[in-house]
């Protein structure tokens, strides 16, 4: 239960923000390593610190996960 209302919220934050024209950033660690970034226009980026820098890469995870 408590799992659901946390991906619930999660949700809703990343809606409202987006719709304030912002990306948003979570830390998840049941998606892996590193910040996952959702941008206004509807794409999923991983950051990941690789050796010191900064390395963006494609995200993609189930649609009930986020």
């Amino acid at each position: 239960m408590y799992e659901d209302q946390l991906k619930q919220f999660r949700a809703r934050s990343i809606e409202k923000t987006l719709r304030a024209g912002l990306p948003a950033y979570i830390m998840d660690e049941g998606w892996g390593e590193g910040v996952i970034r959702f941008r206004v226009d509807g794409r999923k980026e991983r950051i990941v610190i690789v050796q010191g820098k900064a390395v963006i890469e494609p995200f993609s995870a189930r649609a009930d996960s986020r």
